[in-house]
């Protein structure tokens, strides 16, 4: 039954309104009533006032009947103080105490009570207990060393949790809804969150937008978003250009990445300010080069020798050769802090200098080509390479690709014997003669029209911002076609590729098969003399992976069109590329064929990415940060008083749900949204990869860290999906709920309901399903006890009752065997289970009290908790301190992530460690637990299953032996934690632990162990 606690807090105020001050007893007892009504809704404040006005009514009544009894000559002996004023006596120190009073505050009315144990009755022993309780905060020791709390599973392969060099989805700005957009947009029909019109923006919401970018990969959102608020920014008034200001946050774990994006911010910088138009960027020398860098740097594997000098010059003189001082006096727009560039120079050393920083050596073009495939179906590719991963064999992948591509021949065959019997329209023809030129035969323009069909049918479409040299050039070399353009330099380079009689670079009249020609004999000279980009090798996952690369499949000629290209984005730029579809005269043509290639249009945007720099100069402020968005948002209250930014309007998150979940997104990251104005609705918006297709719907995907479906995040986290129907595979958004949405009321969850959840979360945290450690796709659970502990604290910062919150936490604590209605799945993915009259059932957990103690105690140290406990009986006493333990010793065969045999994939957030007294060998290992795991007969099962959106099947393995004996047997078996950190390169393990505890444990064995497949390392 819900209480409605609201309602009565109504009736309680209207009848103190209109109470006669002759009947001081009641008024007495409707303040009483109004207390427990505003601490049983967290109001603590008002509760303790209330509670005080009622003690002090209660107390003037008493003195009265004392002082009557005294005028009629009697002594008033028998005239004792009401129970009510010790119940609010003690209320008023359990409000204090739950409101963050002063301890001193706390204590007087506690003092109070227990001076008068004989007539206070039960309250005196309850306030003499509490008042011992309360010794704990008196004692409780202060951190001096700084604590930071890791929210995520550490991997084994720690901080590789996984590697990108190209995004696929296509470029958005966070200013718009996008709309126009070819594919379909980030912001669904049901969300308020409307386009942000700059000129429409009062003159605060103008002053202030800010915009996070999290896991911002190659940054073509925030270029998109760039691009479109100086597009808009020359349409405002003189007056509101001095007013805008605009911050963007670009967040990635990844200091490759975010390398690269500075590279690029500072030559596209360093491009729009030397020359005044694109044009001239494409037709002068020295912009030309620049372009020439950002095009083989952003795009490439190899680069020519030339480029890679000058690449190597502007690092040198931006970055290697300066000071963190002098750059940030020449870049004032970029904000990077020492950190963050320290981990950015460490890359850019060994771009400069490979030699002296790659372990193993770093490769040269020829050996790095092989390991990329840039030609064929992407989507065909990238589900062969997820077949393998999974332990699929050659046989099977190179049956299935045979069948793919006979299903494919059988498609030209249809679609050329369609246009056997077409009459070719007089358009199709001149289409067909100027790219093969005037003397072309009939069957070839039909052949040339069908491969534009199947371009369209199979390949997603014809790029239509690219010449069909680059497509080929690409296919024959896997490099970039080397534009000549006005660089002597690139001249000189290209002198040896001619095509044709003419010997024209590259002549339009020439034949597919003499382009072909020309390639092949220039392809030995690309090989030989090429020089591999090192933007593209990261050196410490090179390190990692010893020098081993996984295949890539991604296509520059086809997904920077796509990608980066959109109509939305060409939209933005005052020189848009021209399209070869809509060249209509002949002088049309000749320009469009001229201009329309690979490297002019990755120029011309980058260009114009310079422009909007340049034009926002004074107005733009882009911050560069490194490390997991999760940190970032725990970390935000520190950005107060820097002149960053600690709330932002919109934020974006580029497949991170894929690797931390929901969860942790909802309790560091949505916080960092400003609040709801009348012309910019605060959201997030969020994608996935790899993993989503191991759900059958997005309950199911959300339900898989969250313990929660969708709906209910509406009353829990304040926030709702703004699709009615969210699709697992799509870019979902978030947008804030107000308080006083009448749907929040109605879906709010009551105590018992609220419970449960917290100890299904609780369970999903310490005790996960066991997952395939063989294979990529698999439901990650990343979440650990600070995480579950931040969302305690997360849920009273959202006005939840900490008294409540903390009797959740206290009764963890205290009971080994927890008895709940919460369900606990034992199989993975976990699927969203919307049953909420279930029997109770028993979990023994005191495997994993005792780091839940240790870290509620480490977290009230630092003041992090957020509330305070009454029951600290089984709390540490001492300061935490932080150990590290060497572990060296470890095998190597656990170091690779493609050694699926031994269950070691690079993005498993699973790493904990167990402490037992006694140590069996051979017990829990890993051995049984990959064979255990190791299911390859139904990888083509799950394959099929993720591909068609159907959900991945239930685990069909043996359970893990260890969690089914923790789960039964408890610290029995040993002590489990799921908080530290983990470095690879050095093997050694760090955690916070009180000092009591760790003496405590000190002759304890020290086991790593993995909670996917749940073995000990």
């Amino acid at each position: 039954m819900r209480l409605h606690f609201t309602d009565a807090l109504s009736c309680y105020s209207e009848g103190i309104a209109v109470v006669t001050q002759a009947d001081e007893d009641l008024e007495a007892i409707l303040y009483s009533n109004r207390s427990g009504c505003y601490y049983e809704m967290g109001n603590y404040e008002n509760a303790a006032a209330d509670a005080r006005k009622c003690s002090q009514l209660l107390m003037e009544s008493m003195a009265m009947k004392i002082k009557a009894a005294h005028d009629r000559g009697e002594p008033g002996k028998d005239i004792k103080m009401p129970p009510l004023v010790w119940k609010n006596m003690y209320r008023l120190a359990r409000s204090l105490h739950f409101g963050n009073a002063e301890d001193a505050e706390v204590h007087y009315p506690l003092h109070l009570i227990e001076k008068q144990l004989e007539e206070s009755g039960e309250y005196g022993p309850m306030a003499t207990k509490m008042r011992e309780q309360l010794n704990y905060y008196l004692r409780m020791p202060s951190n001096n060393e700084k604590f930071e709390p890791s929210l995520l599973r550490a991997s084994f392969q720690n901080p590789y949790v996984e590697y990108y060099n190209f995004g696929h989805d296509e470029s958005e700005s966070l200013l718009r809804r996008n709309e126009g957009s070819n594919a379909e947009s980030i912001w669904n029909e049901g969300s308020n969150a409307e386009s942000i019109l700059l000129d429409e923006l009062d003159d605060e919401e103008l002053s202030s937008l800010s915009f996070l970018f999290g896991g911002v990969g190659d940054g073509r959102h925030a270029f998109a978003t760039l691009l479109d608020a100086n597009h808009q920014y020359q349409s405002l008034s003189e007056m509101k250009q001095d007013k805008f200001r605009l911050h963007m946050t670009l967040n990635d774990i990844s200091a490759q990445l975010l390398a690269k994006d500075v590279l690029v911010l500072v030559l596209s910088y360093e491009l729009g300010g030397a020359a005044d138009s694109a044009k001239l960027a494409l037709t002068t020398a020295d912009p030309f080069n620049i372009g020439m860098v950002i095009y083989y740097v952003t795009l490439g594997y190899a680069m020519p020798p030339y480029v890679h000098r000058k690449m190597v010059e502007h690092i040198k003189r931006w970055f290697t050769d300066s000071t963190f001082e002098d750059f940030q006096q020449t870049f004032p727009w970029l904000v990077i802090s020492e950190d963050t560039w320290t981990g950015i120079i460490t890359i850019m050393n060994a771009w400069v200098e490979p030699e002296a920083h790659y372990s193993p050596e770093f490769p040269s073009a020829m050996e790095v080509l092989p390991s990329y495939r840039p030609n064929g179906d992407d989507r065909v590719d990238n589900a062969m390479a997820g077949l393998s991963s999974m332990g699929a064999g050659n046989e099977l992948i190179g049956d299935m690709k045979a069948k793919l591509d006979s299903a494919r021949e059988q498609k030209r065959a249809q679609v050329a014997e369609a246009f056997k019997s077409m009459d070719l329209t007089l358009d199709m023809i001149e289409k067909a003669k100027y790219a093969l030129g005037e003397d072309a035969t009939e069957k070839e323009m039909r052949n040339f029209l069908v491969e534009i069909v199947l371009d369209q049918m199979l390949d997603g479409g014809p790029p239509r911002y690219v010449s069909p040299m680059d497509k080929l050039f690409l296919e024959q070399t896997k490099c970039l076609n080397p534009e000549a353009g006005p660089s002597d330099e690139m001249k000189e380079e290209t002198s040896s590729f001619v095509i044709g009689k003419n010997g024209s670079s590259p002549a339009r009249g020439s034949s597919k098969e003499e382009a072909i020609e020309a390639i092949n004999k220039y392809k030995p000279h690309v090989g030989k003399n090429w020089v591999t980009n090192p933007v593209q090798i990261d050196p410490s996952y090179w390190y990692f992976s010893d020098g081993n690369r996984a295949t890539d499949e991604f296509n520059p000629v086809k997904e920077f069109p796509q990608g980066f290209l959109t109509q939305d984005v060409i939209s933005f730029m005052s020189e848009p590329p021209p399209d070869i579809l809509s060249a209509k005269t002949d002088e049309e043509k000749e320009k469009v064929f001229k201009s329309n290639t690979l490297a002019s249009n990755v120029i011309r945007y980058y260009w114009h990415v310079g422009r909007a720099v340049t034009n926002l100069l004074g107005k733009t402020v882009i911050e560069i940060a490194l490390g997991s968005i999760v940190a970032f948002g725990d970390a935000s209250s520190d950005r107060e008083g820097k002149a960053l930014p600690s709330k932002y309007h919109r934020i974006t998150l580029s497949n991170i749900p894929d690797y931390t979940g929901m969860h942790s997104v909802f309790i560091t990251v949505a916080p960092l949204l400003s609040l709801k104005s009348k012309s910019v609705t605060p959201c997030i918006q969020s994608n996935c990869l790899l993993n989503t297709g191991l759900w059958k719907s997005y309950d199911d995907y959300f339900f898989s860290t969250t313990a929660l479906g969708y709906k209910e995040a509406e009353a829990v986290f304040r926030l709702r999906v703004a699709d009615q129907e969210p699709c697992i595979w799509g870019t979902n958004v978030w947008e804030q709920v107000d308080d006083d949405d009448e749907r929040v009321e109605s879906l709010s969850l009551s105590h018992e309901e609220l419970r449960t959840w917290l100890h299904r979360l609780f369970l999903m945290t310490v005790v996960p399903a066991d997952r395939d450690v063989n294979s990529m796709l698999r439901e990650e659970k990343a979440s650990n006890i600070n995480t579950f502990l931040l969302t305690l604290s997360h849920c009273v910062n959202l006005g939840m009752s900490a008294h409540f919150i903390a009797s959740v936490l206290e009764d963890l604590l205290k009971k080994k065997t927890l008895v709940t209605k919460a369900t606990l799945s034992n199989e993975s993915p976990a699927l969203y289970l919307d049953s909420k009259d279930v029997s109770k059932k028993r979990f023994a957990l005191s495997a994993f009290h005792t780091e839940l103690a240790n870290q509620t105690a480490i977290f009230l140290q630092n003041s992090i908790l957020g509330f305070r406990l009454l029951d600290t009986s089984v709390l540490p006493t001492q300061k935490a301190s932080l150990y590290e333990l060497e572990l060296g010793g470890i095998s190597p065969k656990y170091e690779q992530s493609w050694t699926y045999e031994y269950g070691s994939v690079s993005s498993a957030m699973s790493l904990g460690f167990m402490l037992q007294k006694t140590k069996v060998r051979g017990e829990y290992d890993i051995s049984t637990a990959a064979r255990n795991n190791n299911n390859n007969g139904n990888h083509m099962f799950m394959m099929m299953a993720m591909m068609q959106g159907g959900g991945m099947p239930g685990s069909q393995k043996k359970p893990s032996k260890l969690r089914r004996d923790l789960l039964s047997s408890g610290d029995e078996i040993g002590h489990v934690f799921s908080c530290m950190d983990w470095d690879l390169a050095n093997q050694t393990a760090s955690f916070w632990m009180c000092e009591d505890v760790f003496e405590k444990f000190s002759d304890y064995h020290f086991r790593l162990i993995r909670t996917d497949g749940w073995f000990c390392l």
